[in-house]
């Protein structure tokens, strides 16, 4: 018999990537990896690939289906690139260990001994099993809603990266199907030294103000505080307030 083990004895959870199991035994098939069986429990390795097997379809179609909502004028090109990222063995293996399934996945001893809790392998493919016991178990759109965060997060990831006014852009044309507008409504100062003070709307809807010595640099300022409204809509500091002093 294969000797098999959870990191630390760890208990199954009753609940994985926000979803709580009515039934325990979905869940414990998706965490037992087929290498801690041995050729008599044949029906437990099946077990296990056929939620694979399932996952790795639901997770394409969820995926798929969040990409197109976020992204309304995106390509069939672009939408492919981005969804090959959020499909591919690191990239599942990275939400295996976020939602901490690495410590709970039951692996036989020799996996064990040679770093199999950190495999992107063996991580991937027991997070597709996961997504496929938590279809079985909640239905799609439980796994919607896990799609849409991680399609979110990566947005909000590439964003910060990206000049200020085009990553709200990006961030309002996804999530309000709308294309900020910026206009000027106050300048002051000397007209050597002058002050700008610059809103930018959604719609008819003011989102933001920012301050600068240039309209450019005032559109940037409401650009950061809007991306901060859009992600925190609770936050209520301006821009104005966080800017250099004129």
């Amino acid at each position: 018999m294969i000797k098999s083990s959870r990191a630390a004895a760890q208990p199954l959870p009753t609940s994985v990537c926000g979803h709580r199991f009515r039934d325990q035994t979905l869940l414990d098939a998706a965490l037992t990896h087929p290498s801690s069986t041995d050729p008599s429990q044949a029906d437990v390795r099946l077990r296990y690939q056929r939620l694979e097997f399932l996952g790795d379809a639901v997770w394409n179609l969820c995926v798929s289906d969040a990409l197109v909502s976020l992204f309304p004028e995106a390509s069939e090109g672009e939408l492919t690139r981005r969804r090959a990222s959020l499909v591919s063995g690191a990239a599942l293996a990275d939400l295996a260990q976020l939602h901490g399934l690495a410590p709970i996945l039951l692996l036989s001893k020799g996996e064990e001994l040679t770093g199999g809790r950190h495999k992107v392998r063996i991580l991937s493919s027991t997070f597709e099993a996961v997504i496929g016991a938590i279809y079985l178990d909640g239905g799609a759109p439980v796994i919607g809603d896990l799609a849409r965060e991680v399609c979110l997060r990566t947005l909000e990831e590439e964003s910060l990266a990206l000049d200020p006014k085009t990553a709200f852009q990006q961030l309002a044309q996804s999530l309000l199907r709308a294309t900020p507008r910026y206009r000027l409504i106050r300048r002051s100062g000397s007209p050597h030294a002058p002050t700008f003070e610059v809103e930018v709307m959604v719609g008819q809807s003011p989102i933001a103000q920012g301050k600068g010595r240039s309209t450019q640099e005032a559109e940037r300022a409401a650009a950061r505080d809007a991306l901060r409204a859009l992600r925190d809509p609770s936050a209520t500091t301006s821009s104005s307030d966080n800017s250099t002093s004129y």
